[in-house]
């Protein structure tokens, strides 16, 4: 089970903690408030860093705090989403314990991500990328990537699923269709060649 702490400014309406806390105790209101409604958390993510360049002192706080809570045994992973691959780095240094994971929203037109994900590759995190179909859906409707499926007999989805898990992302897909699960499932029976992958690359520009 995976969940995140988010600052106030972009919570909703249902605010897990005091807002007028320090940022250790919200991120312990926010934490406990989740374990209460899901019974279990393995991996608990910093939902994005507080500014879009850097991290705040208020970055570091919440760092050292999810880093507690692993070293108490509460959750066995802590990692964080939306993040650049400059701040990324930034974490990694200053890290007593480095993300175990990182998630962010991957698009094609910026390289699927690449300098996050090289970052991620040097620094031994693992990528979790979401969004890689609705963010990506003029791309996936070029004829490069139709023939793609094509010649594997499969749909465009699972090619990019395909895709994403041949340069190493974990894919973030969420469905209820008993259908869609198995498609999913089913990327496992086949695998692109180098070519293709590098078609599918170099169609993000």
């Amino acid at each position: 089970m995976q969940t995140k702490f988010t600052y106030v400014e972009s919570q909703d309406s249902r605010l897990p903690y005091d807002p007028r806390a320090a940022f250790p105790t919200q991120v312990r209101q926010s934490f406990d408030s989740s374990l209460q409604h899901l019974g279990h958390i393995d991996s608990y993510l910093l939902h994005g860093p507080r500014t879009r360049r850097g991290l705040t002192d208020a970055d570091v706080e919440v760092w050292r705090t999810m880093e507690q809570l692993q070293r108490e045994g509460r959750v066995r992973f802590i990692g964080v989403s939306n993040v650049t691959a400059d701040q990324l780095t930034l974490l990694c240094n200053l890290a007593e314990v480095k993300p175990s994971f990182v998630q962010n929203r991957c698009f094609a037109s910026l390289g699927w991500d690449r300098e996050t994900r090289k970052v991620c590759e040097l620094q031994g995190v693992k990528y979790q990328g979401f969004s890689l179909l609705t963010a990506n859906v003029a791309e996936l409707a070029t004829p490069q990537i139709r023939q793609i499926a094509a010649a594997h007999c499969a749909s465009v989805a699972q090619v990019i699923f395909r895709f994403a898990m041949q340069l190493g992302m974990i894919c973030l897909t969420g469905t209820t269709n008993p259908q869609h699960m198995r498609n999913d499932l089913a990327v496992s029976e086949f695998e692109l060649s180098d070519d293709e992958v590098a078609t599918i690359e170099q169609i993000s520009g």
